[in-house]
């Protein structure tokens, strides 16, 4: 099967004549260069290829995707500058990577409409098959989808685009009902018109759509007060078991080792994924850089020294569990690759390396997406470019799995169905635990979510969901996290010391110096939990982001109240 990356190089020479910085994206739609340029199937393949790769992706998923997306559900620990804002819910329409997501988002949204209204005609003119204009069609209601749901699940009441020519004056939110709905049009197509296995590899298809249609249907359905709440859990559940048992696709078949490395790419656990390649900033993958601990892992550049998983997110692993070490990085973690060498993660080094390492507040780095140098990503490192091979993903098999038994539980608090416990138990026996027996409950269920993505940037959604259900709950859940939890490392303790196996983990007991009653030296632990530093608070308002400053600017009147859409 061709690859759809061999398509991306071609598309992107058309994407360059249509970037944007803004919000509104303006591409205007001559016929005549339409009828010009879709002359062929392999034309209408490179345009469509355009919505999959990084460039298309890059203001959303460089910066804002795993700012928001694991900073807001407290499973990444930044605090630094516009950045940090996020994990301390700080943010103001003002942020300028609130901004950049806004935008990004919407730009794909202007890249799927402009096939959708632009090719069909176009491509028909030069006798391309109905087939290959309504699967290329499929293609874009799909991922526009896609976006939308992002887009609502962030920003609530947004605005539907349909028409990139739309002028500035005439843009106004929708409400988020019919932005739901709007969703659901555009998967229905996508559904009826796309191949259930995709035609190149890394390519959306049938059970995309559905496994998309199973969670849009599951967040419709955590709105308990409306009406068809019960009926969306339903249909929620019946669309994520026609992927679960019709689509070929196996929990079984994946290799958790590869799964977020190049080699992992477009395999039976992506059902949607943004197309990384290495030909510059912008085309791959960043994270690699972003996350990782430092020059040592990645023989480049390196901006993850002060980032890694929380203290709360450290605490749901179980013992034994195989994805730990595949999501951080903890003193005395040894791992096989960088290069062939190996590479053992300790708190402090002995000064020989360069740079030297030392801890950060939580005693761990991440791990996930960060895939080391390039002899270990297959030459896909992009340590210069931020510009790695290793697709993100946007929907795995794994969360249409989970969507189902989220949907099996319902408004309810557990569920005994025999699939949920069938799907929820895979999931566990590939991580190398042990498997529930009698009733998976709502708690057991997001803390599963919790763990299996961790660090994949959507377990805000989970929180979103959560609060759709009981707003409540949603905000003493984000309280018991205890984000501001933080280490403070104990200069009065030798770097050998502060290595020591079990130095933090393992039976580990904070005492700060100055309640240190214990012993002669009463100099405190090793580590020990910084006291000065303030509980940071929720409310249910910072679950909903605000509109860009920029954008307000530009449209004001957006900021009219929202208004239902006219389908």
């Amino acid at each position: 099967m061709k690859n759809i990356i061999k398509t991306i190089c071609f598309s992107s020479i058309l994407l360059a004549t249509v970037s944007c910085e803004d919000f509104l994206t303006i591409i205007p739609e001559d016929q005549q260069v339409l009828e010009t340029y879709y002359t062929s199937e392999e034309a209408v393949n490179a345009n469509t290829a355009s919505l999959y790769n990084g460039f298309a992706w890059q203001d959303f998923d460089i910066n804002f995707m795993w700012m928001a997306g694991d900073e807001l559900s407290g499973d990444l620990w930044y605090t630094f500058a516009e950045e940090g804002h996020f994990y301390y819910m700080t943010f103001n329409n003002g942020n300028s990577f609130l901004t950049a997501g806004w935008n990004g988002l919407f730009r794909v949204v202007s890249y799927c409409n402009n096939i959708i209204n632009g090719m069909p005609t176009a491509a028909s003119s030069n006798g391309i098959s109905e087939d290959i204009i309504n699967r290329a069609l499929g293609e874009a209601h799909c991922i526009r989808g896609i976006a939308y749901y992002w887009l609502t699940e962030y920003w609530q009441d947004v605005p539907i685009i349909t028409n990139n020519n739309i002028s500035g004056d005439q843009v106004i939110r929708n409400k988020q009902a019919s932005v739901y709905e709007f969703i659901r049009q555009d998967l229905e197509f996508a559904k009826d018109n796309l191949p259930a296995t995709p035609f190149q590899a890394g390519r959306v298809s049938k059970y995309t759509a559905i496994g998309m249609l199973a969670k849009l249907h599951l967040t419709m359905a955590s709105h308990l007060d409306d009406a068809n709440s019960a009926a969306n859990f339903a249909q929620a559940k019946s669309y994520a078991a026609e992927v679960i048992n019709n689509s070929g696709l196996k929990i079984s078949d994946t290799n958790l080792a590869t799964l977020f490395y190049p080699a992992g790419n477009n395999g039976p656990e992506s059902l949607f994924a943004i197309q990384c390649t290495s030909n510059g900033y912008g085309y791959g993958n960043a994270r690699n850089i972003s996350l990782s601990r430092n020059a040592l892992i990645t023989l480049g550049s390196s901006w993850g020294t002060g980032k890694g998983p929380t203290l709360s997110l450290q605490e749901q692993f179980e013992n034994g569990d195989l994805r730990r070490k595949l999501t951080f990085m903890r003193n005395d973690d040894s791992y096989t690759n960088l290069a062939g060498g190996g590479y053992t993660y300790q708190n402090f080094s002995d000064g020989s390396d360069s740079p030297a390492e030392s801890s950060n507040e939580m005693l761990a780095h991440v791990r996930k997406y960060v895939v080391g140098a390039n002899a270990d990503a297959d030459g896909k490192a992009g340590a210069s470019d931020q510009d790695a091979g290793n697709n993100i993903y946007l929907l795995r098999l794994a969360d249409v799995y989970l969507c189902y038994v989220e949907a099996s539980i319902g408004a309810g608090t557990s569920t005994s169905d025999a699939l949920a416990l069938d799907a929820f138990n895979q999931i566990r026996t590939r991580a190398g635990l042990t498997a529930v027996t009698d009733a998976i409950t709502y708690d057991q269920l997001i803390k599963e979510r919790r763990v299996e993505f961790a660090l994949e940037s959507i377990n805000f959604f989970d929180i979103k969901r959560m609060s759709y259900r009981d707003t409540n709950k949603a905000l003493a859940y984000l309280s018991e996290m205890q984000r501001q939890r933080q280490y403070v490392s104990n200069g009065d303790y030798t770097w050998q010391e502060r290595n020591a196996s079990n130095a933090y983990h393992g039976g580990f007991t904070s005492r700060h110096p100055n309640d240190d009653t214990s012993g002669a030296d009463k100099k405190g632990s090793i580590f020990y939990l910084n006291k000065d530093v303030a509980t940071i608070s929720f409310t249910a308002e910072k679950l909903v982001l605000p509109i860009p400053a920029e954008t307000i600017t530009k449209t004001p009147t957006i900021t009219k109240e929202p208004v239902d859409y006219e389908f």
